[in-house]
């Protein structure tokens, strides 16, 4: 069974994967560079608790080198953005009421222009809540869990987590991927309240939900999907 440890870095949390080499002669941590997932490389016979006590020394920096992954990428009138996988052409009216409607292909924000970006990315985060809340009961209804809350994020480098409490926090981009892609994290945060590690039990509950999960996760993890992270408004 793979190993895993788990720590809170910037108030998220993220897991840490642990894999054992036999030629390994020193702890080795390090930060993907295009995900932001945390990996540890260990000598075979080297405690997990030393594994965690290393990682714990070493937070600020990784807090540092995920901070760096994604510059954001400002998105204004006229911009092309993705809505539950569907290409839009956002257009601030600058009249209007302060209002965001989906016609013909355009997200249309009424209202004064200067306050147009951080009325879409509210509504953006709204529609998220409201989709991913959404399935999130489904599946704790077909895994016969219970969560506490879901909360909306606006995380850098993560798509979802689900603390100790049963909070289920999710990244607010994700109302950008496809409808399925944002069904499967959701499913994926639920099967942690089952499993809060990656063991093969785990990734079982989440094939329960979502039998083509895999493809799912590529995607996210494809240049389109890991681009989505970037985007921002105003």
């Amino acid at each position: 069974m793979a190993e895993e440890l788990r720590l809170i870095l910037d108030g998220q949390d993220v897991p840490v994967k642990v894999r054992r080499n036999a030629r390994a002669k020193k702890m080795i941590l390090r930060v993907c560079s295009r995900t932001g997932d945390v990996r540890l490389t260990l000598p075979t016979r080297v405690r997990l608790s030393a594994a965690e006590d290393f990682v714990l020394k070493h937070t600020s920096w990784l807090v540092a080198e995920r901070g760096k992954l994604i510059s954001t990428e400002s998105l204004g009138d006229g911009d092309r953005v993705s809505f539950r996988g569907q290409p839009h052409t956002i257009r601030f009216l600058g009249s209007g009421g302060r209002t965001v409607t989906l016609q013909d292909g355009q997200l249309l924000i009424g209202g004064p222009a200067d306050m147009a970006p951080s009325r879409l990315e509210k509504w953006l985060k709204a529609e998220a809540r409201i989709q991913l809340n959404a399935r999130a009961q489904y599946h704790a209804g077909a895994l016969d869990v219970v969560f506490a809350r879901v909360s909306i994020g606006d995380m850098r480098s993560r798509w979802g987590s689900c603390s100790s409490r049963g909070t289920l926090r999710f990244n607010w981009r994700l109302i950008m991927a496809p409808d399925a892609v944002l069904d499967y994290v959701a499913a994926h945060e639920v099967a942690h309240l089952l499993e809060m590690n990656h063991s093969d039990r785990f990734w079982a509950h989440v094939e329960r939900c979502v039998p083509d999960y895999r493809a799912h996760r590529r995607w996210l993890r494809s240049d389109v999907g890991a681009g989505l992270m970037s985007v921002s408004f105003g």
